[in-house]
């Protein structure tokens, strides 16, 4: 057994944390990476440890290396990435054709040309005559409505020429899914949808190669991996990661190709249930934590408390909101406007933090900022009441370990 403190084991640790940052970055979830996935790549280590400008180089060129074979691990089993469909007709989903230009929009299947379409939420369960589609418009309820649509139903326009072309990539089925909410850069709330597409790709005479893509983007034009950050009171990490696991058994075991499609079909059903169960529990979450807000219970104190007892390190600025953020413990934020307003208050996983302070997103106050907020709030004062506009509750990403 490898010891622990054994500096290579420790190299690959931390370059396998390092893979999933770098797919994250080129536009893939986190965990779409999968557990038996080994990536190859040349590694050049310079002999002087003292030369930063040739470690800083290899470094650079090493991230693009590792980037390269992220996106061919990837790419080889039709995963997408960015919030993008596959494009029959160009042969990626990288060009103008396969990301839906607004929030709102889901994939509705391909033209006959290949080119994917896209079309409102609300539109598509119209087409399909879906009664749920009333729910959509009772913004006291908040529903979140799913629905399963096959790969015959969206690749029935194509016209045999473009689907020939074609035979290595596969949809096999999607769920489209809404509303979410998500904020946009000023910190309003907007419906979102999303649809989540099994595809499979083959390399000559391999196996298939299945993968659970989402696609979809933000109020500010973020694809669905960001899209986590902005969030209110969702989120489906949890039960992305349940399908990719029972996608992995699927392909693991594919027999016969109707046996896979009902599968497939019944694990989308699955996800479907699954995330409209924990978006009515967490839109109860969400609305008793907004009546203690509006009250003046936790977790307005507790915002109070934080601010006191935070110090330099807990105190940061938002640069694209222009808010100050107070962390408390256990992934608690509290953001208050310039004028000492509590705007809102969420909980965040320790990598959703990180990733916003290395960004940049979150910098630490000066120290004349910190006197200054100390002057505006002093220790054991109390800021201004929230806004009534605000929302507190569960933050993004809060199923996250």
């Amino acid at each position: 057994m490898a010891d622990a403190r054994d500096p290579v084991l420790d190299l690959l640790r931390r370059l396998s944390a390092l893979a999933r940052t770098v797919a994250e970055r080129a536009g893939f979830p986190g965990d779409a990476l999968r557990r038996d996935d080994r990536l190859v790549i040349d590694l050049a280590v310079p002999t002087d440890p003292g030369d930063d400008e040739g470690l800083a180089r290899e470094a650079r060129d090493l991230e693009r290396r590792l980037e390269e074979a992220v996106r061919d691990a990837l790419e080889a089993r039709g995963a997408t990435g960015g919030g993008r469909a596959y494009c029959l007709r160009c042969g990626t989903d990288d060009c103008p054709h396969a990301r839906p230009r607004s929030p709102r929009e889901v994939f509705a299947g391909y033209g006959a040309t290949g080119t994917p379409r896209f079309v409102d939420f609300t539109q598509l369960l119209l087409d399909c005559q879906d009664p749920r589609v009333e729910l959509l418009f009772d913004e006291s309820r908040r529903t979140l409505v799913s629905l399963v649509l096959s790969g015959a139903e969206l690749t029935r326009d194509v016209l045999p020429a473009y689907r020939d072309q074609r035979r290595d990539f596969r949809l096999h089925a999607q769920l489209v899914a809404g509303w979410f909410r998500a904020r946009d850069e000023s910190g309003h709330p907007h419906p979102v949808a999303l649809t989540f597409q099994v595809c499979s790709t083959r390399r000559r005479r391999g196996p298939r190669r299945f993968s659970l893509a989402v696609v979809g983007v933000g109020p500010d034009g973020r694809p669905p991996d960001r899209l986590q950050d902005l969030l209110v009171g969702d989120s489906h990490v949890r039960e992305l990661r349940w399908a990719r696991s029972v996608l992995e058994r699927i392909e693991s075991s594919a027999g016969r190709r109707g046996s896979v499609e009902r599968r497939i079909e019944g694990l989308l059903d699955g996800l479907g249930r699954r995330l409209e169960r924990g978006h009515r529990a967490r839109g109860r979450r969400t609305r008793h934590a907004e009546e203690r807000h509006l009250s003046g219970e936790r977790p307005t104190r507790m915002a109070i408390a934080d601010l006191q007892r935070a110090d330099g390190d807990s105190l940061l600025y938002d640069t694209r909101r222009r808010t100050v953020v107070v962390l408390g413990e256990r992934g608690r934020a509290h953001v208050f406007s310039d004028e000492g307003r509590l705007v809102t208050s969420v909980r965040y996983p320790p990598h959703v933090i990180e990733r916003r302070r290395r960004s940049g997103l979150w910098r630490p106050l000066t120290g004349e900022e910190v006197r200054s907020l100390r002057a505006r709030w002093p220790l054991g004062g109390t800021p201004a009441p929230p806004d009534p506009g605000g929302e507190t509750g569960v933050g993004t990403d809060s199923s996250e370990p």
